[in-house]
């Protein structure tokens, strides 16, 4: 498309500097240009038939009330992600979220600045409305095991886990108890089994984040966190995520738009920075606090790359039904 840049938005730089008219105006031009051309590869997959976005979803409203959320996004050190992401990042990000069919409105993802790079986060309410969209889930649901609790499970001719019993009390109820927790996945056929967690596995889970779990929605509600991580672990692996990656920051639109800087080590190191960011789940992709600060990363560029870049040349789609995505 080459008419992306990788440089900072000068446009919101200098609008600080300019009058509120000269400011709107230039705010205007360009959420105009980040929509064109968001808006413009997404008719381009869509004609290569690389997408087909679910029914009832528009497009431009979705980047409309991105926009919007957008301008409330800073960075750690308060400064507007519009000023200080690329636009290309910006693009990225949002061409993934209309994508994956998913609404910042509705809360089903969120996006975080990390450094000049605007990330794309889905929230486990993003993962659970596409799992019962894009795959034969009908419905999940979890439910945590406390100790006293009699709780039976066995495995099934597939190798899939089935619940035989789970009886509880009131007094059995102690977030200081918690053995573990199961989510009981339905499929549309009436199918079901369950994906179990022991409390060792929700916490190394946790452990991903910048809060280890130890942040107060962890400390104070643990068992619905229990839920939430068992909720996202099924819906992944329903989505076709590997098991392994399920237990892993989504740190694909990071290290996708780190690809397009030049000459730099391929690791990606990360600064403890729990006090001062927003705390995100990794399991669940959920934020944990409301503030809109950001989780920024220390980041060692890869060496430039087109691969994975949502806007550069793609590879035409394999075989198969369903939704087709690039990513």
């Amino acid at each position: 498309m080459g008419t992306t840049t990788q440089q900072p938005v000068q446009q919101a730089q200098g609008a600080a500097q300019k009058p509120a008219a000269q400011q709107t105006t230039a705010m205007v031009a360009l959420q105009k240009n980040i929509g064109d051309n968001v808006l413009a590869r997404v008719t381009e997959l869509e004609q290569a038939g690389e997408l087909v976005l679910p029914s009832g979803y528009t497009a431009g409203n979705a980047l409309k009330m991105a926009w919007l959320n957008l301008q409330t996004v800073k960075d750690r050190n308060g400064r507007p992600a519009l000023e200080v992401c690329t636009q290309h990042s910006i693009c990225n990000a949002l061409l993934e979220m209309v994508i994956k069919g998913l609404s910042v409105a509705k809360k089903q993802c969120y996006f975080i600045v990390a450094g000049d790079q605007l990330t794309f986060w889905e929230d486990y309410r993003g993962k659970l409305m596409r799992a019962k969209r894009d795959t034969e889930l009908k419905d999940v649901n979890a439910q945590v095991v406390y100790k006293g609790d009699v709780f039976e499970y066995t495995v099934d001719e597939l190798g899939r886990y089935q619940l035989v019993k789970h009886e509880t009390k009131l007094e059995n109820i102690n977030l200081q108890n918690i053995l573990g927790v199961y989510a009981v996945v339905v499929t549309k056929n009436d199918d079901r089994w369950i994906e179990v967690m022991t409390m060792e596995q929700v916490r190394k889970s946790w452990q991903q984040g910048a809060a280890k779990g130890n942040s107060g929605a962890h400390t104070n509600f643990t068992d619905q966190m229990c839920k939430k991580t068992a909720i996202s672990r099924a819906c992944k692996i329903a989505l076709g995520a590997a098991v392994e990656d399920a237990d892993e920051p989504d740190t694909a639109a990071m290290q996708r738009n780190a690809a397009q800087q030049p000459k730099q080590p391929e690791t990606v190191d990360y600064e403890d920075m729990t006090e001062s960011a927003t705390i995100v789940d990794a399991e669940t992709g959920e934020v944990l606090q409301p503030e809109a600060t950001v989780v920024e990363p220390v980041a060692q560029q890869p060496e430039a790359s087109n691969a994975g870049n949502l806007f550069a040349e793609h590879t035409p789609a394999g075989s198969g039904t369903g939704r087709k995505c690039p990513l």
